[in-house]
């Protein structure tokens, strides 16, 4: 695994554009508004349907094997990367006050998306369970 220098972020995969490029467009048909896009930039602030907006902390409640192989597109570096929901834990855990951070963390069917942002929040839209906040 290979650490990002700026976020501590572990991954097995970086895509490449044209990789990324076609999984973004999916990504985006099934959650993101394009005019509002267009407007506020950042997909998590475009979604189509309004989201459940959890505290930072209810990441590590996502009711997913930690194993299980997500998607994490950084909004911010527009990277996409391929790993796994421990390290997605981890790296949200580990995140300093004043890291920013604008992420769309996502599974390759495109069933739910937990969007971590720089608002110290996470929006998850789709079927995902949060545990306890559920």
């Amino acid at each position: 695994m290979e650490n990002l220098e700026y976020s501590r972020l572990k991954f097995s995969t970086r895509y490449t554009s044209d990789e990324a490029q076609a999984i973004l467009v999916r990504f985006m048909e099934r959650y993101v508004d394009k005019e509002k896009f267009k407007r506020y930039v950042l997909m998590w602030n475009s979604f189509i349907c309004k989201p459940i907006c959890l505290p930072l902390k209810a990441v590590q409640d996502i009711a997913l094997p930690s194993d299980k192989e997500v998607f994490f597109y950084d909004e911010r570096e527009k990277m996409l990367y391929g790993t796994t929901i421990k390290d997605v834990v981890c790296f949200v855990e580990n995140l300093e006050p004043w890291d920013q951070v604008d992420a769309c963390v996502f599974d390759g069917d495109m069933n739910w998306v937990v969007a971590v942002t720089h608002e110290d929040a996470i929006l998850c839209l789709g079927n995902i369970n949060i545990g306890k906040f559920e």
